[in-house]
């Protein structure tokens, strides 16, 4: 490991000696354009001065032979008053120019002689940023003003990327939203094990930065600028503000309870219970020395109480439906009383409890102007949160709350996400010819989780249908959880700038370091059948409390993961003409594994198994892949066509190297994890493998019509190049077939049950991943945008996306087993279909409106402003209670939907015959359109679509703006309204969720001897329709209200 590490560092500082300074990207934007004279020729040498007016921060150019200049690593927003002059004339003037993140502000100056009179002097200034020339593939700039005045009562990022037409949460593209990558100031921001969600303190529901202390945020779909690298799905980028040369600040608070919430979905009342929110903040900035040093730091706590989950058990006479659960509550109350009664534990509530959650913030930012030609800042940021947590929905058959599954409360756990990160950058500028940045980042975490129950077994209690009804005991995944990650980062470019080409060369090296201790199923876990099942078993039959005595005996386990990924790079802006740019780029991107994995031999034998071809193969998990370099070649262009910034082509093509989340890594540094009564999974990485790869294109075509009208189309499509799968080397071809629809059959017939050299029982069929590569994948969407901005103040716009996206598997898990059993798939589990993934939404209209009025002789001001969007596309599976397949995996075989009653063999259950069944199962398909499509035939993986579905949020801000000691304060106050129709109506704004994936029971696989195999199976007759309501906050109207001093 040390050595692999020296010899990192070498090279970093082999390229820091040769280029002398060092480069981040992403932070500052830009500023270009041509001097002329009267006659329109070319002066070169004229001098061009920029300076931000807030903080008097002087960034400075001349013109190059062909009259042009360009001034990179300039702060963004402004105003600036850019002044230009020549020996011979006269200077002049531009005034209230703001920059863009990542973006390239163009000016035009004509420069009178000195001997002629200034009137009518020409200056332009290219104030639209979607006609621009720096603009190649789909990228969407969010500005302070829409931080500002958009709807959000969460203050995430997320609320404002939203804008972004190709988006669906913080999945962009259609792609895994843990294949996006997240900075901060240009700097690695993400939650890079990958646990739940992709950024950082979004397990404990907390923003990690305070909105307030964002500046501008920017998402990249496809940026054929070469420097931009680390996801195959979106990088954003958010940059935080920076004091001025005068003290500014803020005080803030929001808040909502119980009373701010919509009670009803649909007619029906679901009430809220204790719910209160409260986040309070401020922020203040200023100069320590005018010109020359500045501050800016702010600090926000957010508390939160809510019910845990919406759901409640039957009570007598009660049927299933909306938020009443198909568990009976006389049912659970007896678990309940059984559990203390035989064991002395207490489960907890099943309904009706609370769950809280607390975060505290703060950030701090230095920027120091060296000189004219050297800027520097340095930032921390802080984060402390924790956040109560249901037991995981669909993590190894799921335990959170379902219309037919009730966790009881102690099955909670308090996740905590503790954050410190620190970055500091150097932006330098050598003349007129050429620009550097340095950038130096560290980022510490240390998250933990807190089982709320005491030590103690999982229990699962199952329904008719083979379905978890009940769960209680310790979480399963939570004992002793921990993980700590430090991460490095040094970035370095330089820019030489030549008359029609701008170059650059650049590298960018991250360093990971986790430590994680996973300890799944620590204490035994148990399945009772039935509620009686349970109720019949005494402590005298299975005594839990010497389970968990038995259990501390053991070790908590312990892994670590180590990887580096260095980049090199080199680009080339040409200028070919005027109103053409061409950029052409090569980045190579080296994945280094720096920790190794020790195995004691007398313990494993890792031979025996078989590939997916059923060769003969040994899994080795002592070793990670073999690094080797991974090629991007790009190519993007901006065409203004006609040369006057009305329209404008726009496109490119190349390669983009992301990485994965790092757990997939960490689950093969977790070998071994015995616990005495398992054996377990062997995971493995292949020697191979590489880490996700995509090939992106994207052309678009704008147009600004004037008049403030702006129009785009958009397309884009990505295929996968080295696409990341999940596979079990422990199973065999199958044995035989299914009778009637001919699909494979296992009996379960693994190739090497691998255990210690005792014997233990079975644990998850003792699979052995193996994490691998496949080039199957692809996504596409077609955009279009309408924009107008009214000289009134209005500004409207609106979009439109249709998109597809299919893979071989959407990884929807963290645990190698369970991304590989969670993958639905007819037949043979290693050779999953091609088909949709579980990202992206098919159709998706976004619209925002935007109104500003001041009156009162300015004294007021109101600012309202609505975002919609009405989308479909949200996929799920329609998949068998039960095993259909034997291959030891419940809940993974897609469904035969039957043509007729000849294609299904049902059985008597519960007193219901097959001809009954078959009756109410023949109008369940008929009612579901997706189900009608498919008789005769397996349903499709993610092939079925949720309805559409239609939210609109409204922000109104009211400003009073007054005086203290002259200067301007004000008060402004504040009403956020998320999904506002529903408060209009309680049948508007309703989401819905499948009433059961599972509609279809497997009561049976039965050899005929001659590898043929029958089938029987069993349906639900109170299985009527396919949707319910969505009884849940995203149904509900949810207000907030704020109140914030200004001065």
């Amino acid at each position: 490991m040390h050595k692999n590490l020296y010899a990192l560092v070498a090279l970093m500082l082999t390229f820091v000696l040769s280029t002398n300074q060092l480069y981040a990207q992403n932070t500052t934007a830009s500023l270009s354009g041509i001097i002329t004279d009267n006659t329109g020729d070319a002066l070169p040498g004229a001098t061009v001065i920029a300076v931000h007016t807030p903080s008097g921060t002087n960034y400075g150019s001349t013109t190059m032979l062909d009259g042009k200049f360009t001034i990179r690593g300039m702060r963004v927003g402004g105003p600036y008053q850019v002044t230009v002059s020549f020996v011979g004339y006269h200077d002049q003037a531009v005034e209230n120019i703001y920059l863009q993140l990542g973006e390239t502000q163009k000016i035009s100056v004509k420069l009178q002689e000195s001997t002629i009179n200034l009137e009518g002097v020409e200056i332009t200034a290219n104030l639209n940023s979607d006609i621009n020339g720096e603009r190649t593939g789909a990228a969407t700039s969010i500005s302070s003003e829409q931080l500002k005045g958009l709807p959000t009562i969460s203050r995430s990022a997320s609320d404002f990327t939203r804008l972004t037409p190709q988006s669906n949460g913080n999945s962009f593209g259609g792609r895994n939203n843990l294949y996006n990558n997240f900075s901060l100031d240009g700097s690695v921001f993400n939650n890079s094990f990958g646990l739940d969600v992709a950024t950082p303190g979004g397990q404990a529901g907390a923003q990690p930065v305070s909105l307030d202390a964002i500046e501008q945020v920017q998402v990249s779909l496809a940026p054929f600028d070469v420097r931009e690298g680390g996801f195959t799905g979106a990088g954003v980028n958010a940059v935080t503000k920076s004091g001025t040369n005068e003290f500014h600040g803020t005080v803030y608070g929001f808040g909502r309870n119980q009373n701010m919430i919509g009670s009803k979905v649909s007619g029906a009342e679901i009430p809220n219970l204790d719910y209160q929110n409260y986040q309070t903040g401020f922020s203040l900035g200023g100069p320590i020395v005018k010109n020359k040093l500045f501050f800016f730091v702010n600090a926000e706590m957010e508390r939160a109480t809510e019910l845990a989950h919406g759901y409640r058990a039957a009570r007598a006479g009660e049927t299933a439906g909306g938020n009443i659960a198909s568990v009976d509550f006389d049912d659970a109350m007896a678990v309940k009383d059984h559990f203390m009664s035989e064991w002395g534990y207490d489960a907890g509530e099943f309904e009706g409890y609370n769950h809280e959650k607390s975060n505290n913030k703060i950030l701090v930012k230095l920027d120091w102007n060296i000189n004219d030609q050297n800027n520097f800042s340095i930032r921390y940021n802080r984060l402390r949160a924790w956040k109560d947590i249901l037991p995981h929905p669909e993590a190894i058959g799921g335990r959170g709350p379902q219309p037919y599954r009730l966790p009881f409360s102690n099955s909670s756990y308090v996740i905590n996400n503790n954050i410190d990160s620190w970055v500091a950058e150097l932006n330098s500028r050598f003349g007129s010819h050429a620009s550097n940045k340095m950038q130096i980042g560290y980022s510490r975490f240390r998250d933990y989780r807190e089982p709320w129950s005491a030590p103690f077994p999982v229990i699962d209690i199952l329904n008719d249908a083979g379905q978890v009804a009940l769960t209680a005991g310790s979480e399963m995944f939570s004992t002793n959880n921990m993980l700590d990650q430090d991460i490095f980062q040094f970035r370095n470019d330089f820019t030489y700038y030549l008359d029609k080409h701008t170059l650059t060369v650049g590298t960018n090296t991250e360093v990971f370091y986790f430590n994680n201790s996973f300890n799944l199923f620590y204490y035994p876990w148990y399945t009772f059948g039935s509620v009686e099942e349970f109720l019949n078993t005494t402590k005298a039959d299975m005594d839990f409390n010497q389970d968990v005595a038995n259990s501390q005996q053991n070790d908590y386990a312990m892994a670590e993961v180590d990887v580096a990924q260095t980049a090199f790079y080199i680009q080339d802006e040409w200028q070919a003409a005027d109103n053409f740019k061409l950029t052409a780029g090569l980045r190579v991107d080296i994945p280094i594994y720096l920790s190794s994995i020790d195995y004691d031999p007398a313990t494993a034998e890792f031979d025996g198994f078989v590939d997916t071809d059923g060769n003969p193969v040994t899994v080795d998990p002592s070793k990670f892949p073999k690094s080797s370099p991974m090629w991007s070649p790009r190519v993007g262009f901006n065409w203004d066509v006609k040369n006057d910034q009305k329209h404008q082509l726009r496109g490119g093509t190349g390669v983009f190297t992301g990485r994965i989340p790092f757990v997939w890594l960490g689950n093969q540094a977790s070998n071994p994890s015995i616990q005495p009564g398992y054996t377990f999974q062997v995971n493995a990485t292949a020697e191979d493998f590489k880490f996700p790869q995509v090939w992106k294109t994207n052309i678009a075509y704008d147009m600004n019509f004037g008049q403030g009208w702006f129009a785009s189309v958009e397309g884009i499509y990505s295929k996968d190049i080295n696409a990341v799968v999940h596979r079990n080397y422990n199973m065999r071809k199958p044995t035989g077939t299914l009778n009637g629809t001919g699909a494979p059959i296992f009996q379960g017939d693994e190739a090497n049950i691998y255990s210690p050299a005792v014997g233990y029982e079975t644990f998850l069929d003792a699979g052995a991943i193996v994490l691998e590569n496949v080039d199957k994948g692809h996504q596409y969407s077609l955009t279009g945008t309408v924009k107008k901005a009214f000289l009134s103040g209005l500004n409207v716009m609106a979009a439109y996306t249709y998109m597809e996206s299919k893979d071989y598997t959407s990884i929807p898990a963290e645990i190698a087993a369970d991304a590989f059993q969670r993958n639905p798939i007819v037949g043979d589990p290693n050779q999953s279909q091609f088909a949709h993934s579980r990202y992206g939404l098919q159709h998706r209209i976004i619209t925002s409106v935007n109104y500003r009025k001041e009156y009162g002789g300015g004294k007021w001001a109101t600012n309202i402003a609505l975002f919609g969007e009405i989308a479909k596309g949200n996929r799920y599976s329609y998949t068998y209670a039960g095993d259909a397949n034997l291959d030891n995996i419940n809940f993974n075989d897609l469904i035969y939907v039957p043509a007729s009653a000849d294609e299904i063999n049902l059985v008597e259950k519960n007193g219901i015959s097959a001809a009954e069944q078959w009756e109410a199962l023949d109008a369940f398909i008929a009612q579901d359109d997706y189900l009608s499509s498919r008789r005769g035939q397996y349903a499709e993986r993610h092939g079925a679509i949720l309805p559409w579905y239609a939210q609109f949020d409204l922000k109104i801000l009211q400003d009073f703006n007054f005086e203290i000691s002259g200067r301007k304060n004000t008060l402004q106050l504040s009403l956020d309204i998320l999904n506002v129709g529903n408060m209009l109506n309680s049948n508007w704004g309703v989401r819905q969720l499948p009433t059961n994936i599972n509609p279809i029971s497997v009561e049976g696989v039965e050899a005929n001897g001659d590898g043929t195999f029958d089938a029987s199976y069993s349906f639900n007759p109170g299985l009527e329709q396919s949707f319910n309501d969505d009884v849940s906050l995203l149904s509900k109207w949810q207000a907030q209200v704020g109140l914030r001093w200004i001065f």
